[in-house]
């Protein structure tokens, strides 16, 4: 028998995003792996997933912690690795993940350690909903029509207005990613660029503690959660989608 991993999608928030072949994963899994970057707080991921989980099934947490020290980092990973070989055995597992796997997910490197040092291991990937994509269905907000392009980036590095020009001049959606640490820089950036009314904001999509936010400015000046995020239309594309 072939020990398998899968990387399970479990989308931004809502139980119910999850697809049927997610379901299925986990319900067959022997072994559920949990990312988690926090002690003390139950994953999100968890959460998620747990109206899909036996209650015989064993979940094993992974450590990886919260942190730009590369070094630190590439420990984490390796160790995650060698703790689901040890646990997984022959047997078939599934790793849980907010959003998709393959999008800024953590599975990405944890993978690349796996197939260093347990080649052995099959892995596999069951896409989830990405939360930007749950939020513009929430707000009814068109991420792209006909020959619109759309650019997604981590708010990080996306600061100021010029920037914003950048992008804008190039794509007609900018979707900035956990914006939380940055969300104060990054709307006076867009005030100064004259976008703020062709813009949404998001966090904790499809959680119980959602917010969804038409009208930028009554966004408060100070950081939000490290789950959330602007999606922005240039003016130009908003009016190509009147028919």
């Amino acid at each position: 028998m072939t020990a398998t991993l899968t990387a399970v999608g479990v989308g931004p928030g809502d139980p119910e995003l999850l697809t049927v072949k997610a379901v299925r994963v986990l319900d067959h899994a022997d072994v559920v792996f949990v990312p988690r970057s926090r002690d003390g707080e139950e994953s999100l991921a968890l959460r998620i997933a747990r109206p899909w989980l036996r209650a015989d099934q064993r979940i094993v947490e992974l450590p990886l912690p919260m942190t730009r020290d590369m070094d630190a980092l590439r420990a984490a990973w390796r160790t995650a690795a060698d703790t689901i070989a040890a646990t997984l055995g022959d047997g078939a597992g599934a790793y849980i993940l907010l959003g998709d796997p393959l999008l800024y997910g953590t599975f990405i490197y944890i993978a690349a350690a796996l197939r260093e040092r347990h080649p052995h291991i099959a892995l596999r990937v069951v896409p989830g909903v990405p939360s930007f994509s749950a939020a513009a269905a929430r707000a009814f907000f068109p991420l792209a029509t006909t020959n619109n392009r759309v650019a997604i980036l981590p708010a990080s590095y996306e600061t100021d207005a010029a920037a914003l020009r950048r992008l804008l001049a190039d794509f007609d959606t900018v979707i900035l990613l956990k914006v939380g640490p940055v969300l104060p820089r990054i709307v006076a950036a867009l005030r100064e660029a004259g976008l703020l009314a062709h813009t949404i904001y998001a966090e904790r999509v499809g959680m119980p503690e959602e917010r969804i936010i038409h009208d930028i400015t009554a966004l408060p000046d100070a950081p939000a959660p490290y789950l959330s995020l602007l999606i922005v239309r240039r003016p130009e594309a908003e009016r190509s989608e009147t028919p």
